[in-house]
């Protein structure tokens, strides 16, 4: 792409691609809200729900129940001690820069598919803290039962200052099952703060069993009893995480791995541990070997590959967190802003009635004009050239939500698309 293209904000598709762009974590939307109630939908397709500021609702905020093909952007929820957003036998729904404070759960996915919570800012979960004793933990996500491809908690912000909030597991994967082709990916998250739950901690995958589950890149400083687990289940990756933890009454271990229902649900296999780094340190003034690993969960590829750092500190993170993706500043001398490119309209993407997926480029087409198709992890999976107004791809792509780019000198159209 040249130079020339000016420098402006993508559409929401692009807002949504997998591969992390310039964007910083949290929400991004910087407009006005309107107030408005509880909102519940039963049966419905294709809306909006978008710049709408909830409070002191005494019910879930948004409920959504067989609904398909929702996205819920640019909305502010606050001060409930209900959830934020509940979905229930929901699919392709898309959770974007939205703002949660002072709510006892951000989301609870269940029975759901293909469900993104990406690029949200969360403050304080779960309510004031009661005592450390209290079992009505909130959470920043909860995925229960979510299953198939598309599935994604990335990019977001989450700080609980302790004494104003009481969450439990920040980010829990609960009998959920991705696809090998798309996990459910737990990617670029920032957390801070966590406790005194007994049990709670930062990101858990293989809650009560599940598959294809990874957590990679996420930054984790202060999340409570543990760091990052995998609780069991079968190809279940966690990778190139960094978890910082000061010693605290309620402070565990950096890193789990363990079947915890190995009697009931089978034992555990294909399990990654690898590349993440730890300085954590548990309530008796232990700081190293950060990760306890039972023997009902081994093998684990890459557990050598982990390794304790005295140099992490709270530090891993900036001081400001949340609110930091909407701070707008003027480039340094000598720093170039981001380049963002514009989507062309006189691109489009589709799918045809046979569910193949096809491009219409409009005018001149440049010699080197390509259509190319990438995973959920931003991997190019095939490109082929574009040669005329209508191209279509032929070959047999496997089910699950990719990302499709078109490229003509210029000239770039992206768009998400999802292959039954």
């Amino acid at each position: 792409m040249k130079k020339s293209l000016k420098i402006i904000a993508l559409n929401i598709i692009f807002l949504c691609f997998a591969a992390h762009l310039s964007y910083g974590q949290g929400s991004r939307y910087t407009g006005a809200y309107i107030k408005a109630p509880a909102i519940q939908h039963v049966g419905k397709s294709n809306f909006v729900i978008e710049g709408l500021e909830f409070s002191n609702s005494e019910k879930d905020i948004i409920a959504l129940y067989s609904c398909e093909n929702v996205v819920i952007k640019n909305n502010k929820f606050s001060s409930s001690s209900k959830r934020g957003i509940y979905l229930d036998n929901c699919k392709n729904i898309t959770i974007i820069d939205n703002w949660f404070e002072n709510v006892h759960t951000a989301l609870t996915a269940h029975n759901s598919q293909g469900v993104r919570f990406d690029y949200n800012d969360v403050k304080n979960v779960g309510g004031l803290l009661k005592n450390s004793n209290d079992t009505n933990n909130g959470f920043v996500v909860l995925f229960d039962r979510v299953n198939g491809a598309g599935n994604s908690v990335s990019y977001n912000v989450s700080e609980n200052i302790f004494g104003e909030s009481s969450p439990g597991d920040l980010i829990n994967v609960n009998q959920s099952n991705g696809t090998p082709q798309s996990p459910i990916t737990v990617k670029g998250n920032w957390i801070r703060g966590g406790g005194p739950s007994p049990s709670g901690g930062g990101i858990i995958l293989g809650d009560i069993g599940g598959s294809y589950q990874i957590a990679e890149d996420n930054i984790l400083v202060d999340p409570g009893q543990y760091g990052i687990a995998v609780a069991g289940g079968n190809n279940i990756t966690l990778r190139n995480n960094k978890v910082y933890g000061k010693k605290n009454y309620f402070t565990n271990v950096a890193i789990i791995g363990c079947n915890w229902y190995e009697e009931q649900l089978g034992k555990s296999f294909n399990i990654t541990i690898a590349n993440n780094s730890v300085n954590f340190t548990n309530k008796d003034g232990y700081s190293k070997n950060s990760w306890w690993i039972y023997k009902n969960i081994e093998p684990v590829a890459g557990i050598e590959t982990n390794r304790d750092d005295p140099t992490l500190s709270p530090a891993i993170l900036p001081e400001q967190i949340i609110g930091r993706a909407r701070i707008t500043t003027e480039p340094k001398p000598g720093e170039k802003p981001d380049e963002v490119v514009v989507p062309d309209p006189s691109i489009s993407i589709y799918k045809d009635t046979f569910d193949r997926i096809c491009a219409n480029c409009k005018g001149s087409i440049s010699s080197s004009a390509t259509m190319s198709v990438l995973n959920q992890n931003g991997q190019k999976i095939l490109s082929i050239p574009v040669i005329g107004y209508h191209t279509t791809i032929d070959r047999t792509i496997p089910s699950g939500t990719y990302i499709v780019k078109v490229e003509s000198d210029d000239r770039l159209q992206i768009k998400q698309i999802v292959i039954k």
